[in-house]
């Protein structure tokens, strides 16, 4: 049996999982889907949240954690999970990225979603008047996280979204060879993201080679795919 840690996106919170958590536990897995700070229902003011912060909160928990664990890094996600490989490597069994950013040592997650400038994730962000937090166009999100999900679990996604603290975007991860380079690397690709779309996946996993499994979905595949999603992470698992 395997124990995942599992890390949201930009502007969400843990409950983006709660489809996968019960049916990765049905089968006898340890599941810890966090809130990030600032989002989901951690109460950190969003504008003063660092990467820093994300890295040790995510730091703390696989700490507390016996055995090795599946890091899994959605959307934004990517960015945090990178930067505690290279902290943590000894803790982590493997690294998932699902449809996330996946960043070279010394770039951002701005640096990386910049690779293809007229995406959606992109063109639809709103930032905050102090800069410190941003949004996504309302009009734009049915569409660019939710186009393949039921109207049920769109709309109490949408209720749940949250500012997204900027700096975790705009600050640069360092990356080593010899630490986050050590780490196997999966990367589940989504045919049909209109966020993070195929043509950028593919262009950062060029960068950064990983093993690839492919979904044909969309950006929330824990709401529209979630057994086929539980399948390929228990797959990897006991790989």
């Amino acid at each position: 049996m395997a124990t995942f840690l599992l890390v949201h996106g930009a502007c969400t919170g843990g409950w983006v999982w709660e489809k996968v958590t019960p049916l990765l536990e049905a089968n006898g897995h340890k599941v810890c889907a966090p809130d990030m700070p600032g989002l989901g229902k951690d109460h950190t003011p969003p504008a003063n949240v660092t990467l820093a912060d994300n890295v040790e909160k995510v730091s703390r928990l696989l700490d507390k954690m016996e055995e090795q664990v599946v890091l899994v890094g959605h959307s934004l996600g990517g960015i945090t999970i990178s930067a505690v490989a290279e902290a943590r490597r000894r803790k982590i069994k493997a690294l998932v990225y699902l449809c996330a950013l996946l960043p070279t040592s010394g770039k951002t997650g701005r640096d990386m979603s910049s690779l293809e400038p007229d995406t959606m994730f992109r063109l639809s962000r709103q930032v905050s008047p102090d800069g410190l937090t941003y949004t996504f166009a309302r009009d734009k999100l049915p569409a660019m996280f939710y186009a393949d999900v039921s109207p049920e679990d769109r709309y109490k996604g949408m209720e749940r979204l949250r500012p997204q603290p900027l700096s975790i975007s705009t600050t640069p991860v360092t990356l080593t060879e010899e630490r986050f380079g050590s780490v196997p690397r999966w990367y589940i690709e989504c045919t049909l993201d209109n966020a993070v779309r195929l043509k950028l996946q593919r262009q950062m996993v060029k960068l950064t080679p990983c093993k690839v499994i492919t979904m044909e979905c969309g950006h929330s595949p824990f709401f529209s795919n979630p057994e086929e999603l539980a399948e390929h992470l228990e797959a990897i698992a006991k790989s």
